[in-house]
């Protein structure tokens, strides 16, 4: 009797051990990523300089990080599914680096067996770059406000006046404003930008405005727009505070990225929206103080 109650008690225990999957956790490959650091030409080093939002895409698994403003950057590959797998076929894969008024970078890393192999010249085997991924600017892109301390109650335009300094010769602007046959093109298309929270405080584009484009000569060249801290009834628009002015500005050159990057960028970047400031641009200025 007693041994058919040992027989009734262990083969429920074997039967669940059984049904344990054989690839547990405990045998998987450990989380990996691809690290390592960017750096914008004509741009100081961190802290001085800012080197954020450069867009990372990893092209083969669709996979992207955005640069922080030390540069660094950090894109987290697949989970491993088995321990001979990883989730990653064999073979090549490129790493795009972008920023619009810059020229595009890349780099090729190999995995076999779902491991990174190891590059004397360009990544080590932990997935951490062996150098700066440096990249060269086309176009400056610098914003100036007169005046930049304004009173809530100003009723005067505003001057916002965008520089673009090209280092080459293809460089065009895709910019928000309004054409009339023998008029001068009135520039609008002006985000203001709460620099505490990042938010979308106000913005300027009449109804009537359409996208322009501009080619960049050299030396540079400058638009102006206008637009005011008071509505038609003298109201003040923002509140004291200090902002950015964002003005919409769309890169057009002969370097060209993949389509599939430019799919891959945050949803709804080119619109005249909250959605622009994903765009990635690095551009200077813009700094304004409203006061009581």
């Amino acid at each position: 009797m007693m041994k058919k109650i040992v027989i009734i008690i262990l083969i429920p225990f074997l039967i669940l051990n059984c049904e344990e999957n054989p690839f547990s956790s405990k045998s998987s490959i450990p989380h990996r990523t691809i690290k390592g650091f960017v750096q914008l030409q004509g741009v100081d080093l961190y802290p001085n300089g800012n080197h954020s939002n450069v867009f990372v895409w990893m092209k083969e698994l669709g996979i992207t990080a955005n640069s922080g403003a030390d540069g660094s950057f950090e894109l987290e590959l697949p989970a491993a599914s088995t321990p001979t797998g990883g989730g990653i076929a064999d073979g090549d894969y490129l790493i795009y680096f972008y920023m619009s008024n810059y020229q595009i970078s890349s780099i090729k890393v190999t995995f076999a067996g779902g491991e990174i192999l190891n590059d004397d010249r360009v990544i080590k085997i932990n997935g951490e770059l062996r150098k700066i991924i440096d990249l060269n600017r086309m176009v400056q892109i610098h914003t100036t406000i007169e005046p930049n301390i304004i009173p809530s109650s100003f009723v005067e335009d505003i001057k916002v006046t965008v520089k673009g300094t090209p280092d080459r010769n293809d460089i065009f602007f895709f910019l928000k404003g309004i054409e009339a046959a023998r008029q001068p093109t009135v520039y609008s298309g002006l985000l203001i930008k709460n620099t505490a929270s990042g938010e979308l405080i106000y913005s300027f584009n009449p109804d009537t405005a359409g996208t322009i484009k501009r080619f960049i000569e050299k030396p540079y060249r400058e638009f102006l727009i206008n637009f005011k801290v008071v509505d038609d009834s003298l109201r003040p628009t923002l509140p004291a505070g200090t902002y950015e002015a964002v003005p919409y500005v769309i890169i057009e050159s002969n370097d060209v990225p993949p389509d599939q990057l430019i799919e891959a960028l945050s949803e709804g970047y080119s619109e005249f929206s909250e959605n622009y400031f994903n765009y990635p641009l690095y551009r200077t200025g813009g700094k304004f103080t409203v006061t009581e």
